[in-house]
């Protein structure tokens, strides 16, 4: 291996969970290096007071019984720096979380120099879905033996780590110049890590630079699709498509308008990043992105100058020298550079980065909901230059609007974001922490807290928003500082036009977010959309009667002949098949099985790993192994046979590659969580929530669920719906004929396809 001329110690850990002093080290392992020799390898297991959770079990391989007889972590401190060494460079990958674990146990090297291999791979390897240890090691075949334990991810560590060696000493001079200066201003241990590398013999730039992973725009010059036509309506009426199933249904729509030059289509996706990757751009056509996926050059400047610099914000420095992004997607992110990105080098609405892309606008324009929905609400927002009354508005996957519109008009603050953007300014980071001690204050140690008007209502909180206009005022923030505070301003102020639901939720990581939402968005989009544009939604079949949280009593509507598509797959309701048979005796192939919470995941994890894994089949589950990213790289990259177990709502934003599923089966009827604080509001607008709001939005979730799955089924998939519901309920008996009502196809809508041929 090419390893650094350093001395360093690469170690990992394996714990009982992810939260210091609460959770456990019960693996310990380390190899450390001496001008590029192994010189020593240690690993030793510790007992505990209790058992190690069986999820625990089965992802370590490590046995509550397998700690008999071994010391205590305390017992063997001493030793275990002994073997890590004084004064060398820890490793590892995301070490950050094994040195919080280590200094739960008493065992702080938080103090010492350390470096992330995650980190420095995404520098190097552009091309990678992912970078966990697992996905990398698959797809570099790197040396991960003994599997699933700390020595082994340790080598799988150490191999990476030269690997990455090998491609940063492929810098040519320019780009190792430019990387000693960036990492002269980092960490020390990037001090000297970078400092280390050898003089460039490379003059051209690497080919791996070049290897960026599908998110740039794929142009192009059209297909050979079956053209598609819309009528345009009237402001004031509402067109309602019923969409079809089929994949290149929004490709043929994109094409079809960049043909139509009589007017401007604005084509409005729920998810713009996951789109341009599915899509071919005509190149005709332009992607608006909203402004926080956009880069700031300005504010880059500002960033690449600071005199210091942390370890997130050099490598996302770095890699805007390297790879020039327009947009997030043109450069591999990882980890905490979002919120360096959120915090510092995000546009926003007034960035003129942003504001040139409603200049010269041609026939047909894709942007996502929240991006339209914000603008339209804002008179004063450039776009209102470019929009007419003779544009056209199109919105896709209509039976989201709710949802993505409820967040358009939203105040979020992350609180992580609010602290990344407050690095290097003292004044803001101390106000960050009074921030923090309120949330801490308000949520009670709730993971959801909902608040109510009399928890605003209080001398802390109206100190905090006098601090708020204060900080404000400081004319030296950057704009993306500023976007945050205002969000912060609004979660704040009770004084608003329409009722506010705010809530405050913290996540399984730790992060912190702020929410205040309207209550009610339909007159909302009546005002600012429907009584302005001609507006065709693309909606669910059969869900025009349904859509009433976005389609007010006051909207007329027009119900548009529907365009057909065939169902190439089998669709069966097998009541005597259980998960349990399933995972007992599993299907060839991919399996995606959607369940509806996550202990029956997790119950699933333990009594079937250890099994199907002597089988030769591997067990995918959600929130134990990593976050999505990672979940869909490994389950996309895995061999035949293989099995992933979700949510209905994770399954809605999986991205895998066509052809590459062979079954769906739906465990359990997705349902809106009753405690969601939006949705629990809205159940009251009905005298029956039950049947005239949830279920409803059931349907619309099916649908979607179904067309996903069109997305990478291969030929002569099936979806299998397994729920006893749907013969022991009524209610389950009216799902499955909706069901059934996708798979036939109305017959109006197989005569009207031919008859498209409008605008």
């Amino acid at each position: 291996m090419n390893l650094p001329p350093l001395s360093f110690t690469v170690l990992d850990t394996e714990t009982t969970g992810l939260i210091p002093k609460v959770h456990r080290i019960i693996e310990f392992a380390c190899v450390r290096v001496e001008q590029g020799q192994v010189t020593d390898t240690y690993e030793t297991l510790f007992a505990l007071d209790g058992d190690i959770p069986p999820t625990v079990e089965v992802l370590t391989r490590i046995h509550t019984s397998d700690l008999t007889g071994k010391p205590k972590i305390h017992e063997q401190r001493d030793e275990i720096l002994e073997h890590i060494g004084s004064d060398t460079v820890i490793i590892g990958q995301n070490v950050g979380f094994d040195l919080a674990m280590l200094k739960g146990e008493g065992i702080d090297l938080t103090d010492r120099l350390w470096l992330d291999t995650s980190m420095i791979a995404s520098l190097v390897f552009p091309e990678l879905e992912s970078y966990s240890l697992a996905y990398v090691s698959t797809v570099l075949k790197l040396n991960h033996a003994p599997v699933h334990r700390a020595l082994g991810d340790v080598h799988a560590t150490l191999e990476l780590l030269s690997r990455c060696w090998e491609r940063l000493c492929q810098l040519p001079t320019s780009l190792h110049a430019e990387t000693i200066k960036m990492m002269h201003k980092s960490s020390k241990a990037y001090q000297l890590f970078f400092g280390a590398l050898p003089p460039p013999k490379a003059q051209k730039k690497p080919t791996w630079l070049h290897r960026m992973k599908n998110g740039k725009l794929r142009m192009g010059n059209g297909t050979t699709l079956l053209p598609l036509s819309l009528p345009k309506p009237t402001p004031g009426t509402v067109d309602l498509l019923e969409e079809p199933l089929d994949p290149s249904f929004l490709q043929r729509l994109v094409e079809s308008c960049n043909k139509d030059s009589t007017t401007t289509h604005w084509i409005a996706v729920k998810n713009l990043e996951a789109t341009i990757r599915r899509l071919t751009i005509p190149s005709q056509t332009r992607v608006l992105y909203p402004p926080f996926l956009l880069t700031d050059p300005d504010a880059c400047t500002t960033l690449i100058h600071q005199e210091k610099l942390t370890s997130e914000e050099s490598t996302l420095a770095l890699k805007y020298q390297w790879y020039h992004p327009h947009s997030q997607s043109d450069l591999p992110i990882h980890g905490d550079e979002r919120s360096v990105w959120a915090g510092k080098i995000a546009c926003t609405d007034v960035s003129p980065i942003y504001q040139e892309q409603f200049k010269d606008l041609p026939s047909t324009i894709l942007l996502d909901h929240r991006q339209l929905l914000a603008f339209l609400r804002d008179p004063a927002h450039t776009a209102h230059g470019a929009l007419s009354r003779q544009s056209h508005i199109i919105i896709d996957d209509a039976s989201m609007l709710e949802d993505t519109a409820t967040k358009a008009y939203s105040a979020f603050v992350p609180i992580e974001a609010l602290r990344a953007s407050a690095e290097s300014h003292p004044r803001l980071m101390q106000f960050t922490d009074t921030v923090q001690l309120l949330v801490e204050k308000l949520r009670t140690f709730r993971d959801l807290a909902i608040l109510r008007d009399s928890d605003i209502h209080t001398s802390d909180v109206r100190g905090l928003r006098e601090h708020l206009v204060q900080i404000m005022n400081d004319s030296a923030l950057p704009s993306q500082t500023l976007a945050l505070l205002r969000h912060l301003q609004e979660f704040l102020t009770l004084e608003q036009r329409h009722p506010i639901i705010r809530w405050i939720e913290q996540q399984p990581n730790g992060n912190q977010h702020l929410h205040a939402a309207p209550e009610h968005i339909g007159h909302i989009l009546h005002e600012s959309l429907y009584q302005r544009f001609s507006t065709t939604l693309l909606i669910p079949p059969r869900s025009a009667n349904t859509l009433t949280e976005i389609l007010p009593k006051t909207t007329e509507t027009s119900l548009v002949p529907p365009s057909s598509s065939s169902f190439p797959f089998t669709l069966s309701f097998p009541q005597k098949q259980t998960i349990e048979s399933i995972l007992m005796d599993p299907p060839e192939g991919k399996t995606v099985i959607l369940m509806q919470s996550h202990r029956a995941i997790e119950q699933c994890f333990v009594q079937h790993t250890e099994r199907l894994e002597k089988k030769g089949i591997t067990l995918f589950c959600q929130g134990l192994g990593g976050g999505q990213s990672r979940m869909q790289a490994e389950f996309a990259a895995s061999t035949d046979p293989s099995i992933l177990l979700l949510s209905p709502w994770r399954y809605e934003i999986l991205e895998l590659p066509p052809s590459s599923v062979d079954q769906l089966i739906i465990d359990s009827l997705p349902f809106d969580s009753p405690s969601h604080p939006v949705f629990e509001r809205r159940c009251g607008h009905f005298r029956n929530s039950f049947e005239e709001y949830s279920l409803p939005r059931l349907e619309q979730r099916l649908f979607r669920i179904v067309r996903k799955f069109f997305q990478h089924a291969r030929p002569q998939g099936e979806i299998l719906v397994t729920d006893v519901r749907i013969s022991t309920k009524e209610y389950g008996k009216r799902i499955r004929k909706y069901l059934e009502r996708i798979e036939q196809g109305d017959e109006s809508s197989k005569q009207s396809e031919k008859q498209m041929t409008l605008f």
